[in-house]
């Protein structure tokens, strides 16, 4: 400032292109700020401090190069995060184990602290608006009052606390406290009146009487006081490095579990959505519903108006809009919009969409020349635009502590009248945040979810539900004219006019049975004779066919509606339903209007075997609760879209049910798209395992034929979650519609950032992308548009009817599913153009081969035994996987067998060198065989017992446990596991175990020409494509019918001079351990072998091989790079692909990370 009391550090974070906006991140540094973080992270960029990864390189002065790595470091504002966390995480525990000593309640203890905190955080928050004494300082001013007065100890929380939470912050506070200070009782007279929410007595203070000593709020103070807060959340481009609102909800996503033992995030399949990615997704979402009101036509505006960040573009933007006389209509739009998101957590998509929504709303009013308060217009948004719901309460009041802190940046009140406002100032959300089950909505038995029909509602109802809409919104601003005195009231009158609904439509289906009846009895029409006579038995036994089916549905239809509002009558209580929750707009007077403008979220990931009922006590789940209630999230979708799955009501049957190993969040896809209006738009950020892996295949069905998948996004520089292993895509979705194919002609579009996602919120990119029709490539991105029919007829294995005329029950070929993350997001150019000079010299290996796991023992550590003695001795001496040694008959341990990719060390696998043998009893032990049954029985005793494992116990059934059976020996041997080695094993007379692929061909296949092909670079990069790589950590997996997909040379139709080329390239290298893929395609012997491979696939001309190879080798490093880049500790997150190869080093080897 001019006074130089305040100081702004800032760095920008440093991008070649010019062109691109720049991310501004500060320290803040003045007299009201705490200096503890500024000091830390300005101290990094001291240029004579030598850090330790200097020392060991003995190189005290920094680089260039390395002084911008500390000035990133030093601004990185996750880093202030993880550090914020884990100090947080030290106080909670401790605060937790303190509060569940007193009570031995577990779960309350965990929720009275969260509570606890939330309240003491949300202080630091109000204090830097001067409410309280005009002392941005308060606490500090209130805890040394404490201290100084002389009262009984530990009574700060009992006696002070207390009273400013329950009491000063309720317009409660009376002058008896005769312990106060003056200043202090005049700063609590003052405190302004806030909602009672967050400040109200409730359950978790009442069930116990917790002391909260002073020692413990002491921890707790100095833990807050150490940290600037800020109530402004960042933008995209401006991030202060400081605790904002939003790093509160990153904390408490990252504690959602009573157990301290459990992965809390991973147990409940939480992990927060970056900022980046949350602001995008929602301006992709906007941008997305507003054109599909305004017209496709405007799109390119909207990008314009949506997407500007900057003043001059917003300007410019604005200014356009106005000459296309568009701004009343994208008014009126912008106020209508509504959104919700199933799973909100702490609330974070919901607050993103609230800045946007607010600048736009208050550009919109400049330009029209009104003006609304800002405190005024973003509650006015909360109020009538944003919903959520979470299955745990605690989400949703963090949820509720986001939006008022959204709320309080912009509210000025006069600090001397504050304190004798008549309604808080802050809004009830009970409304607008909902706690339960998006997915489940059952009540005795009966899904309420997709019950109404789609019949007209009667004029009386709704004058009621509008009725009920003004006074909801009257109760969420606090109105004391509302009729709703207090939410328990507001609510049952929400259950009211749905009970009213239901009996409405069980009354109009009544009706049209009643006619149809009508109809059945009393034909009036007949089949004309020759003669004039009429003949009505014919046709009128057809017609009245139909309206007894007609009868027989309705019928249905009606008894579930009954069962229903019997269900709601005799329930003692009714949990979160959808369209009694949100009954204004499920309603709404327009039938294409009743739903939501935009879902957007970012659904749990819960694999699985791992999902159980959210509302269910941990102690309760187990194997049958989680069948039973995978089996009702199940029959909650095939109701939802009854064509497509072919759910019968009548007998409960599906003819093509949803995949049983569905994650988690694939009900939420569904149960997200059936909330949306007809002109909805639908977008999540999700694990990427349902665009390669089978259950995904459904999914990957219904969007075809029945939605338009307008984006997948994906980004190759950075993992969404980065603290979780999962990779993410971003999908925005339309409105599906199962009653036909329609899905069918639109054009589904995929794309693979190469910049980070801060650098591609910009309208140019996404207009690039909605004209883009084919593949494509830029320096920013890759994108893969096509038809979705040709999708549909990718992953099929026929084509579906070229006339169009089938209907959505009539499967014309079958989908399989097909890699949509492997071709059409991560596969370079060069894949496919070697596809297309490859021609038919490829086939599928599984068209040619066997392709199966290897053996499943059911315990390797009893099968698999390291050879101690010299292979020809007998009896042999064994270890086994405990390392105890054994004496076994030779005859039983002569199979060589291949454990782990590890051992795969060359290409051509000599048998005679490996160190593990079977062991492998071929039929039931004799009394002769005396070693052997011993080792027998050393297996089955305790503690051991492996006979009583699954597999073992599956196999006892048919043969003794420990007899393998019959196998046939591989020729070619692949890992399921990769991360940079590229190995495989060309073998004769040897077995492999289950973490490897064998490979046996058909007859009259070369067996060594095809292995060789395997070997190759193009090969390598199939593994990319065709695997799958959400499993963190580096891991990328190929399992056995993935690897049936992969593209091999076909070898009758290679040449001998071909083959014979191929055999002696290969000859060079098989004899040698393969390199790091880094390395490896950069030997002589591997290019010449690599070259030999494109000569096979056709490509004649040496200088378009090189060329050809040069680019493969590229793009096979790259992605081997990207994969690996987004595990943390990996040498590739450390610096990027083009930095390594400038150092001109190699890379060097790493077995120790390939395991």
């Amino acid at each position: 400032d001019r006074d130089q009391d305040h100081w702004h550090f800032v760095n920008v974070r440093y991008d070649a292109r010019e062109d691109k906006r720049r991310l501004y991140r500060r320290i803040t540094v003045g007299p009201e700020e705490r200096m503890r973080t500024a000091a830390q992270r300005i101290a990094m960029l001291d240029a004579a401090a030598t850090d330790e990864q200097d020392l060991q390189l003995f190189r005290p002065v920094p680089t260039a190069l390395e002084l911008q790595h500390r000035h990133d470091r030093a601004f990185d504002v996750e880093a202030v995060t993880r550090q914020f966390f884990e100090e947080y995480k030290t106080l909670f525990r401790a605060m937790q184990a303190e509060l569940d000593a007193q009570t031995d309640d577990a779960a309350w203890a965990h929720d009275y602290a969260q509570q606890f905190l939330n309240r003491l955080m949300f202080m630091y928050f109000v204090q830097r608006k001067r409410w309280l004494g005009d002392d941005n300082d308060f606490l500090t001013t209130f805890w040394r009052a404490y201290r100084r007065s002389g009262r009984p100890e530990d009574t700060f929380y009992s006696d002070w606390l207390s009273v400013l939470f329950f009491e000063a912050f309720n317009n409660r506070f009376h002058g008896g406290h005769t312990h106060f200070p003056d200043d202090i009782k005049e700063a609590l007279h003052m405190a302004p009146y806030l909602n009672g929410g967050l400040f109200r007595r409730n359950e978790l203070d009442t069930r116990h009487s917790p002391r909260i000593e002073d020692r413990l709020f002491q921890q707790a103070y100095e833990f807050t006081e150490r940290y600037n807060f800020t109530i402004a959340e960042d933008s995209p481009l401006d991030q202060e490095v400081a605790v904002d609102p939003e790093m509160i909800g990153k904390v408490y996503e990252s504690l959602v579990n009573v157990s301290a033992e459990a992965d809390e995030r991973g147990d409940a399949g939480i992990f927060y959505t970056p900022r980046t990615e949350i602001d995008l997704m929602c301006r992709l979402a906007l941008v997305d519903n507003l054109a599909n009101h305004l017209g496709a036509e405007q799109k390119n505006l909207l990008y314009e108006v949506v997407f500007a960040l900057e003043p001059d573009e917003k300007d410019e933007a604005d200014r356009r809009v106005e000459q296309a006389g568009l701004w009343q209509a994208l008014a009126e739009r912008l106020q209508a919009t509504t959104v919700v998101d199933p799973a909100c957590g702490s609330g974070s998509f919901l607050v993103g969409m609230l800045h946007i929504l607010d600048d736009l709303q208050a550009r919109a009013q400049g330009r029209k020349g009104i003006h609304e308060d800002p405190y005024d217009r973003k509650r006015r948004i909360i109020g009538q635009s944003l919903y959520g719901v979470d299955v745990m309460e605690w989400a949703c009041h963090v949820a509720e502590l986001r939006l008022w802190l959204a709320l309080i940046i912009d509210a000025e009140i006069d600090t001397t009248a504050a304190h004798v406002r008549n309604e808080p100032l802050l809004p009830h959300f009970s409304f607008n945040i909902r706690c339960g089950d998006s997915l489940v909505q059952e009540v005795g038995g009966v899904n309420l979810a997709h019950i109404k029909g789609s019949k007209q509602i009667p004029s009386s109802l709704k004058g009621k539900i509008t009725t009920h809409k003004k006074e909801k919104l009257k109760f969420y601003a606090n109105d004391p004219e509302c009729a709703y005195r207090s939410l328990d009231a507001a609510k049952a009158e929400e259950l009211r006019l749905f009970r009213e609904l239901l009996v409405g439509q069980e009354g109009a289906i009544a009706g049209e049975i009643k006619q149809l009846q009508c109809r059945i009895q009393n034909p009036k029409a007949g089949q004309i004779r020759l003669d004039g006579s009429v003949d009505v038995q014919p046709q009128m036994e057809l017609q009245a066919a139909r309206w007894q089916e007609e009868i027989d549905d309705l019928e249905l239809a009606r008894q579930r509606i009954a069962g229903a509002i019997d269900a709601l009558r005799n329930a003692a209580h009714v949990p979160f339903v959808w369209d009694i929750a949100f009954v204004e707009i499920s309603e709404r007077e327009q039938r294409d209007q009743r739903g939501f403008d935009i879902v957007v979220g970012n659904p749990p990931y819960v694999r699985q075997e791992d999902i159980s009922d959210p509302t269910m006590p941990r102690e309760a789940v187990n194997p049958a609760t989680k069948k039973a209630y995978k089996a009702r999230l199940a029959r909650s979708v095939h109701q939802a879209y009854p064509r497509h799955f072919g759910y019968s009501a009548k007998s409960g049957s599906v003819s093509n049910a949803i995949s049983g190993k569905s994650d988690l969040y694939i009900y939420f896809y569904y149960h997200g798209l059936s909330l949306l209006n007809t002109k909805g738009s639908f977008c999540f950020i999700t694990s990427n395992s349902w665009l390669d892996v089978g259950y995904g295949a459904g999914l990957q069905e219904f969007l075809l034929r029945h939605s338009h998948v307008k984006l997948v996004l994906d980004n190759e520089l950075r993992r969404s979650f980065a603290d979780a292993d999962v990779n993410t895509v971003i999908v925005l979705l339309s409105a599906p519609d199962d009653r036909n194919d329609a899905g069918l002609d639109r054009r589904m579009r995929f794309v693979m950032f190469t910049a980070p996602y801060e650098a591609m919120i910009h309208p140019v990119i996404f207009q690039e992308l909605e004209e883009a029709t084919d593949r494509e490539t830029t320096p920013d991105y890759r994108i893969h548009a096509l038809c979705q029919a040709e999708a549909l007829t990718a992953g099929s294995d026929t084509a579906p009817d070229a006339t169009g005329t089938h209907g959505p029950l009539i499967r014309v070929g079958q989908y399989g599913g097909d890699k949509w993350g492997g071709k059409y997001l991560r596969a370079p150019d060069i894949y496919w153009e070697i596809l297309e000079r490859a021609g038919d010299r490829l086939v599928r290996l599984g068209d040619i081969a066997d392709v199966r796991r290897g053996v499943t023992t059911g315990a390797n550590e009893f099968f698999f035994l390291r050879l101690v003695s010299d292979a020809g001795a007998d009896p042999a001496i064994v270890q086994a996987g405990d390392r105890s040694e054994h004496q076994i008959e030779r005859r039983f341990v002569e199979m060589p067998v291949i454990t782990k990719a590890r051992e795969l060390a060359r290409p051509l696998i000599d048998p005679s060198v490996l160190e593990h043998r079977l062991f492998n009893a071929t039929e039931e032990l004799r009394d002769e065989d005396r070693l052997a049954r011993a080792y027998v029985e050393w297996g089955e005793a305790q503690p051991r017992e492996f006979h009583r494992r699954a597999t073992c116990a599956q196999r006892a059934r048919s043969r003794p446990w420990y007899v393998i059976g019959e196998r046939g020996t591989p020729d070619l041997v692949i890992p399921i596991g990769h991360k940079r080695r590229p190995v495989l094993g060309i073998v004769d007379g040897t077995l492999v175990g289950d973490n490897l692929v064998e490979v046996r061909y058909h007859d009259g296949i070369d067996r060594v020409i095809t292995g060789v092909s395997v070997f190759s670079v193009f090969t390598m990069l199939q593994y990319e494509l065709l695997g799958r790589a959400n499993f963190g950590q580096g891991l990328l997996k190929t399992q056995t019918y993935e690897l049936d997909e992969l593209l091999v040379l076909d070898p009758r139709r290679l040449s001998t001079d071909c083959s014979q080329n191929l055999l002696r390239a290969f000859d060079a290298i098989a004899q040698r351990p393969p390199y790091m893929v880094y390395d490896e395609v950069t030997q002589l012997d591997r290019l010449a072998f690599e070259m030999a491979v494109l000569g096979a696939l056709g490509v004649e001309d040496d200088r378009t091989a090189s060329a050809l190879l040069a680019s493969l080798s590229d793009s096979v490093c790259r992605v081997v790079w990207q994969r690996m880049a987004k595990t943390d500790n990996s040498r590739e997150a450390r610096q990027t692909y083009d930095e390594w190869l400038a150092s001109g080093e190699p890379f060097g080897d790493c077995l120790a990370e390939e395991d």
